[in-house]
C-alpha cells in the first residue's frame, strides 16, 4: 500500500483504502468466527469432527456471502452511499473475503501440525504473488488503484484453489454432513467474539468511512497513507506478541512471586521498546515523506497521534496476555467493546471540524483501552500473588 502512494493520486489512494476497510469488516462476519473452532477441537478431536466443523465453516461462510451479495443488489444505491464503492467493486470485497477463508484455514492447519515450511512458504508466495500482479497493473499499465484490486482478487482466486485441492488431498473436506450440535457449538463460540473483534475495525476502519463521508476523498487518502506509518509499529507489536505471549503463558502457568516480578519487570521493559520505536518510525517518517512522497505531505500533521495510538495498542498487547490466560475475556471484551463505540461517537461528532480530530480521537481511545487492561491485569495479579 505505501509503496503505491509514489504511482497513484491520494484520492485514488482514498478510494483503494475504503476497499481495503469493507475487507477487512466482512472478513469479520464472513464465517461468523467458526474457523477459530478448528484450534479448540485440533488436538482433542477425532478427524472426523475436524472434517465437521469444516464443513460448519464453509456452509455458513456460503449463506453469509449469499445474504450480503443479495443485501448489495437490493440496496444498491444505498451501499455505494455507505462504502463509496461501485457495485462491481463491493461485490470484489465481498468475494475476496470468501476466497481468503480458504487460505486461512489450511495456514491454521499447518500451524496446529507445526509445518512451519509449509506455512513460511505458501505465505510467501501469496505476498509475492499479490506484489508482482500489483506492480503489472498498477506500475506498467497504469490501472491506477484498480489494478491493485484486481491483483488481490487473482491471488486470493488461485491460492485458493489451491488451498482446496490441498485439504481435499489432505482429507480435511470431505461430503459429511455436520450435526445440528456442530452448528450450535461453533455459533456459540465464534458469535460472542465479534463484537471483540469489531471494536478493533471500529477504532481504525469505521473513521475512514466518516471522513469520507464529511470530505472528498484524497482526505482518506493522505489519512490513510499515515496510518501506514502507525501500521508498522503495530506489525512489529503483533508479531513480537505471537511469540512473546508463549513465554508468558508459561511463566504464569507455574508461577511464583519472584517469576511474576520478573514478568512485571519485562512488561516494562517491552514498554520502554516499544515506545523508543514509536519515536523512531515517527521521525523516521516526517523525514521520509518530503523527499519520497511529496504528494502527501498534508499528512504529516497526522504522524504523531497515529504512531501514538500505534504505541498504545502494543502496550495493549504486553499485558492483555495475563487476561486471556486467566480466562477474563469477558471484562476484556466490556473494556476494548465500550471505549470502541465512544471512539465512533466522537468521531462521528468530530470529524466534521477537521482529520486531525480523527487522528487524535485514536490516540485517546487506544490510550483509554491500555489504561483499563493495565489496571485489570495489575489487579488480577495481584489477586493471585498477595
Amino acid at each position: 500500500m505505501m509503496l503505491m502512494a509514489r504511482y497513484v493520486q491520494p484520492e485514488s489512494y482514498g478510494k483503494l483504502s475504503l476497499f481495503t476497510t469493507m475487507i477487512s469488516l466482512l472478513s469479520i462476519f464472513i464465517c461468523l468466527n467458526t474457523n477459530g473452532m478448528i484450534g479448540v477441537k485440533f488436538f482433542t478431536s477425532a478427524k472426523v469432527v475436524i472434517q465437521r466443523f469444516l464443513n460448519v465453516i464453509l456452509m455458513t461462510s456460503l449463506f453469509v456471502y449469499l445474504l450480503l451479495l443479495t443485501g448489495m443488489l437490493l440496496l444498491k444505491s444505498q451501499f455505494e452511499v455507505w462504502t463509496g464503492l461501485d457495485t462491481a467493486f463491493q461485490f470484489c470485497a465481498i468475494s475476496i473475503c470468501l476466497l481468503q477463508l480458504f487460505n486461512t484455514v489450511l495456514l491454521d492447519i499447518w500451524r496446529l501440525e507445526e509445518k512451519v515450511g509449509r506455512y513460511g512458504v505458501f505465505s510467501m508466495l501469496t505476498v509475492l504473488s499479490n506484489l508482482i500482479l500489483t506492480i503489472l497493473f498498477v506500475v506498467l499499465l497504469k490501472l491506477d488503484w484498480y489494478g491493485r484490486v484486481y491483483a488481490q482478487l487473482l491471488t486470493c482466486l488461485c491460492f485458493s484453489v489451491v488451498a482446496l485441492v490441498i485439504l481435499v488431498r489432505k482429507g480435511y473436506f470431505k461430503r459429511i454432513l455436520p450435526l445440528k450440535k456442530d452448528f450450535v457449538e461453533g455459533y456459540k463460540f465464534g458469535i460472542p467474539l465479534i463484537p471483540h473483534s469489531t471494536s478493533f475495525w471500529l477504532r481504525q476502519g469505521l473513521d475512514r468511512y466518516i471522513i469520507n463521508s464529511f470530505f472528498v476523498q484524497s482526505a482518506v487518502g493522505f489519512f490513510s497513507f499515515a496510518y501506514n506509518f502507525a501500521n508498522i509499529i503495530q506489525i512489529i507489536g503483533f508479531a513480537f506478541n505471537a511469540s512473546y505471549s508463549v513465554n508468558i503463558y508459561k511463566t504464569l502457568a507455574t508461577a511464583d512471586t519472584d517469576s511474576v516480578r520478573r514478568l512485571r519487570r519485562n512488561c516494562r521493559y517491552l514498554v520502554g521498546v516499544y515506545f523508543l520505536l514509536t519515536l523512531a518510525v515517527c521521525l523516521s517518517a516526517s523525514l521520509l515523506i518530503p523527499l519520497a512522497f511529496p504528494k502527501y505531505n498534508n499528512c504529516i500533521v497526522y504522524l504523531f497521534p497515529l504512531c501514538g495510538g500505534a504505541m498504545f495498542q502494543c502496550f495493549y498487547l504486553v499485558y492483555v496476555n495475563i487476561l486471556f490466560f486467566y480466562k477474563k475475556t469477558r471484562t476484556l471484551m466490556y473494556i476494548t467493546f465500550s471505549c470502541s463505540v465512544l471512539h465512533c461517537i466522537l468521531s462521528f461528532f468530530l470529524t466534521r471540524y477537521g482529520v486531525i480530530y480523527t487522528s487524535y480521537i485514536s490516540l485517546v481511545s487506544n490510550m483509554l483501552i491500555f489504561v483499563g487492561v493495565y489496571g485489570y491485569a495489575r489487579r488480577v495479579l495481584q489477586r493471585m500473588f498477595v
